[in-house]
């Protein structure tokens, strides 16, 4: 009868440890549900090694990427690697080509799959989550493509086919993103609403781009 007593008296002071293991192994199991639903069965990439590819459309463009301000990389011709800080401050990268218009793309630093985004489950994970979203320390750049459009196309049919076509690849890229977020915007921290606005204010871009761009003269009928 004297162990049974003491047993049931252990019963109480061992509980809280063992809510606190279930704690522990939703914060550790969290992060995985919400990455698997956003990548929706493609495979977890590795870890970004804080180095992109910048390229141009023609290759051989001279382009500086700039961060808050401040010069991060001058290319002497495209395509080069460059080396860029995980946070959660955008780049630019501007570039310019002979004959072609001066270009300016902007790079967002998004999720990066490769590393854990703690979810705000439990007291720690609540601070690894804030310290996630405050300092940038999950998102990261992705390679990029400048494409300069002539500085004066042969007609406005050339004009208007060659932007429709660099739309149609902005938005192909940012598809992949917003798709994500759509899934899971917990995985991928920004919303699929605000990936959408990134996306309207790349083609407010373009569109800006597309008024600058001249069209030939016709000599026909002199």
């Amino acid at each position: 009868m004297a162990f049974n007593i003491l047993a049931q008296a252990r019963i109480p002071s061992a509980a809280p440890a063992l809510v606190g293991l279930l704690l522990l192994a939703g914060c550790g199991t969290a992060h995985i549900q919400f990455d698997n639903r956003a990548l929706d069965g493609a495979q977890r990439p590795e870890a970004w090694n804080g180095t992109i590819v910048v390229a141009s459309e023609p290759a051989g463009a001279r382009c500086v990427v700039t961060r808050e301000g401040a010069q991060v990389a001058e290319i002497a011709a495209t395509p080069a690697n460059v080396t860029l800080a995980r946070g959660n401050s955008p780049a630019e990268v501007r570039c310019a080509a002979p004959g072609r218009l001066e270009t300016t793309a902007t790079l967002r630093p998004l999720r990066d799959f490769g590393v854990q985004h703690h979810q705000p489950t439990g007291p720690v994970g609540a601070v690894n989550h804030r310290i996630d979203r405050e300092t940038g320390r999950v998102r990261r750049f992705y390679d990029v493509t400048v494409a300069l459009p002539p500085a004066s196309f042969s007609s406005a049919e050339a004009r208007d086919a060659w932007f429709a076509g660099r739309a149609q690849t902005v938005r192909a890229d940012w598809a992949l993103h917003i798709g994500r977020a759509e899934r899971s915007s917990e995985a991928t921290i920004d919303t699929a609403e605000t990936l959408r606005g990134y996306l309207a204010a790349d083609l407010a871009a373009l569109d800006r781009q597309k008024a600058a761009a001249t069209v030939a003269t016709s000599r026909r009928g002199r």
